[in-house]
């Protein structure tokens, strides 16, 4: 059969087609053949800048974003000293103060891990860390201590020594408030627990058979206010004591049997947030709005400032005047 006598070939619509489409492929060999000679022109710098710009504030923007959204508020009960914005709440005395997230009571007194310290054997410094967290409970949260001074579960937990020491202190004429929290009898608390938050380590002592465990908590106190007239912002019923100690654990034959146990050495307290005249009378403890001058925070830090126990004791001179950080 002869090719070009094909029947397609005389078939005036396929042939049309036929033309339509090679004309088609012709341009595309041509465009194709034309790129392949031109030489390849720079990449314009403008337009990498730009490129570039874009994505740098793309970025910055995102950046912008991510700074507003992720930066810290401010720390919980920066404003406690000014007056609350729904008036101050006794069903939840600490909110809107710094104490308002912490543990309740006992629960924020929480030892590390004990670990060997010196001569002194893991069990033996966690056996003093227990001693030592039952000491700032018996004298900072015990109810009998707190309403009615009742010394006597504390003072159980002393060496010999040490509780004599003690005692006299609770028998002078004013409360040793850097020893334990006694409430003036004229105010009482809330039904919740005070809050609590802070720290103890342990190390070596300067004599063999001496453990020394230092603690950094503060105790922050919610009271009753019969008249709500008397509160305007959350501290006028929240209190704080903050108290850095040194407790010592002393064994072995090196020491006197009166002398072996737990001592209180050292404590520095601030109080905060009180009322002055019982605590510079009496060493008690009143929430500020019993007094009808309240002079306000000492300096001009802000209220989570000395609540907290991370931070060393403000040694500016308080607003009550005297020593600032206990007797």
């Amino acid at each position: 059969m002869d090719v070009f006598d094909h029947p397609d070939l005389r078939d005036p619509d396929w042939a049309r087609t036929a033309e339509r489409n090679a004309r088609r492929e012709a341009r595309r060999a041509r465009r194709r053949s034309a790129l392949a000679r031109r030489p390849r022109r720079p990449r314009s710098p403008h337009r990498k800048a730009w490129a570039g710009a874009v994505v740098v504030c793309l970025l910055a923007a995102g950046g912008i974003y991510l700074v507003d959204t992720l930066r810290p508020a401010s720390p919980p009960g920066t404003h406690a000293d000014q007056p609350a914005s729904g008036g101050v709440d006794l069903e939840r005395p600490f909110l809107e103060t710094p104490a308002q997230d912490w543990p309740d009571g006992a629960d924020g007194i929480v030892p590390p891990k004990a670990t060997a310290v010196g001569e002194f054997t893991a069990e033996q410094v966690a056996d003093a860390y227990e001693a030592v967290k039952q000491a700032l409970v018996t004298s900072r949260l015990d109810e009998r201590m707190l309403e009615e001074g009742d010394t006597e579960a504390y003072l159980a937990l002393l060496a010999p020594s040490a509780r004599a020491w003690a005692e006299k202190r609770f028998e002078g004429e004013t409360w040793p408030f850097s020893v334990a929290t006694r409430l003036d009898p004229s105010v009482s608390l809330l039904p919740v627990e005070p809050k609590v938050k802070g720290e103890m380590t342990a190390e070596a002592g300067a004599n063999p058979g001496e453990l020394i465990i230092r603690t950094r908590y503060t105790f922050a106190y919610a009271f009753d206010a019969p008249d709500p007239d008397q509160t305007v912002v959350p501290l006028d019923i929240v209190a704080a004591y903050r108290a850095d100690t040194e407790f010592a654990v002393r064994q072995g034959e090196g020491w006197y049997e009166r002398d072996q146990g737990l001592s209180l050495e050292t404590a520095e307290v601030l109080a905060y947030s009180i009322a002055c005249g019982p605590l510079a009378d009496e060493g008690l403890l009143a929430p500020a709005y019993t007094e009808a001058d309240r002079p306000g925070p000492p300096g001009g830090r802000r209220p989570p400032e000395y609540f907290d126990p991370e931070r060393p004791i403000p040694q500016e001179a308080n607003t009550c005047g005297g020593d600032p950080a206990g007797q």
